[in-house]
């Protein structure tokens, strides 16, 4: 299988009112779904004529991905740009076998579909990955860096004050610090400041690690994927000499490639004992690329990175693991997110400074309970069940 992308840019044509809306019909019609946690994706494959519309950008088969934001999705995730659309068109020049978008209209977007095999089915969550893979996704990592700013969107307000610091890496940790109280913390916090207080987790939590962040060394800022896991890297395997794809660009930024190296081995789950490996094939790939000063001060900046991932992942962790039981659960499903949520604090629990974690027995009857006052049914098992 390949990428269907093609290497050379690519020119979103501008698709008319009635074909945009026939496009978005024979998707919603033909497309098979795959649920992510922030989109709904229809892969589908145009017919010849919807082909035509986008001017040989399409390979054959001339397949798309046809993305749209949840509406009703929790808002869980840092955002530097609202866009992936630029960030791709700015990637695809370095890294050509990225997605390209094509066309894109009312929160939606159609890409270029990248045909393989994730990651995540070959060599799932947790398991040992081949000394071959971790080189070449360092070398992806590091290859971002060529990244030039100027080719990217203009940042946001929120993070416009760090245009004259780049390269202050610790004004950038607790940026970030401050970005997920603001854009996940927040904006749940009505809804989940109930089970959170019940969990040990206080709404000034993120706040205290933001003071707390120490001195670090001054690494130039470079562009972030910012979500490099399993799942967002296609296999495509008759490319032997670049076979690895990362798609989902929607969470990147610009800042320190440290943040970049935390969350990939913080979200690959890779087993502990390969952390070493990962990080010093990261490092031999910032100097092979003469990104030399991205490495400095690694063995001493790169746990503080590692906790705020694991301190800011509490939120999402405990929503998702709370919100995903539905309007009806039962003791397995009720067992499952107790232990998630268990997993999840106790990740946290340095980083936030979190005091007496509940057991899993406890957490379960807060989920219980919180869940129960926001109209969920808990269905006992009857006689004879398993």
């Amino acid at each position: 299988m390949s990428a269907s992308s093609p290497a050379r840019p690519v020119k979103a044509p501008t698709l008319d009112d009635s074909q945009w809306a026939a496009l978005m019909t024979y998707a919603e019609s033909n497309g098979a779904v795959m649920e992510g946690h922030h989109n709904t994706n229809r892969v589908v494959c145009l017919p010849a004529t919807m082909a035509g519309w986008f001017g040989g950008c399409l390979g054959t088969p001339a397949l798309v991905t046809v993305r749209a934001r949840k509406p009703g999705a929790l808002p869980v995730v840092i955002r530097m740009w609202q866009d992936e659309a630029p960030v791709l068109g700015a990637v695809r020049p370095i890294l050509e076998n990225v997605p390209c978008c094509l066309a894109r209209r009312d929160g939606v977007a159609v890409h270029s579909y990248v045909q393989g095999v994730p990651l995540s089915l070959t060599c799932p969550a947790g398991e040992f990955l081949e000394s071959e893979t971790v080189r070449a996704l360092a070398g992806e990592l590091a290859r971002m860096t060529r990244v030039r700013i100027d080719e990217l969107p203009p940042p946001p307000p929120a993070w416009s004050r760090l245009g004259h610091l780049l390269g202050q890496s610790a004004e950038f940790l607790r940026t970030l610090a401050l970005a997920a109280d603001t854009q996940i913390r927040q904006p749940n916090w009505v809804a989940f400041a109930g089970l959170f207080a019940s969990l040990g987790v206080e709404g000034r939590a993120l706040i205290g690690f933001a003071e707390r962040v120490p001195r670090l060394h001054d690494r130039p800022f470079s562009l972030l994927h910012g979500d490099l896991h399993r799942d967002n890297v296609i296999l495509a395997f008759d490319r032997p000499k670049r076979p690895l794809i990362c798609v989902d660009w929607e969470l990147a930024m610009y800042g320190d490639p440290l943040h970049d190296l935390a969350t990939h081995l913080v979200r690959m789950r890779y087993p502990h004992h390969q952390w070493d490996e990962v990080v010093e094939a990261w490092c031999r790939a910032m100097k092979e690329e003469g990104r030399e000063q991205a490495t400095d001060g690694v063995t001493s900046d790169l746990p503080h990175y590692v906790d705020f991932e694991r301190a800011q992942s509490v939120y999402p962790d405990v929503m998702r693991a709370v919100w995903t039981l539905g309007s009806s659960f039962g003791p397995d499903e009720l067992e499952m997110a107790a232990l998630e949520v268990h997993r999840a604090l106790e990740a946290a629990e340095r980083p936030l400074r979190l005091r007496g974690l509940p057991k899993t027995s406890a957490i379960e009857q807060l989920i219980l309970c919180w869940c129960k006052g926001h109209g969920a049914r808990f269905l006992e098992k009857g006689p004879g069940a398993r």
